[in-house]
């Protein structure tokens, strides 16, 4: 659950929202899940399957970084499931790539 407290700041004239949660049991779902996948998992292209359980707090915390997994282009997606890929891989239930850096083209 996400929790958000606000303050103002009379000084600076500003409102301040600190928002905190808790993803825990999120994350040990996701450690659960990457531990009973087998090892050769990636070798079976183009099966479908759950690859990451992410914490509406996550989403909050990497939109404020720059990557907006809700958004509705396709390309900006793509950019923050890449970088949760590369850089923050225990929210994921998979081991390895599951995205591709570069759309398909269909002709």
């Amino acid at each position: 659950m996400l929790e958000e407290t606000s303050y103002y700041d009379e000084q600076a004239d500003k409102l301040i929202v600190k928002t905190s949660f808790d993803n825990s049991e999120a994350l040990k779902e996701n450690a659960q899940a990457r531990d009973a996948k087998p090892e050769n998992f990636g070798k079976y292209k183009g099966a479908l399957c759950h690859v990451g359980s992410i914490h509406m707090g996550d989403v909050v915390r990497l939109k404020n970084l720059g990557y907006n997994l809700l958004s509705p282009d396709v390309d900006e997606k793509r950019r923050a499931l890449c970088y949760i890929q590369t850089n923050e891989p225990y929210l994921l239930t998979v081991n390895g790539t599951p995205f591709a850096r570069n759309r398909k083209k269909w002709a």
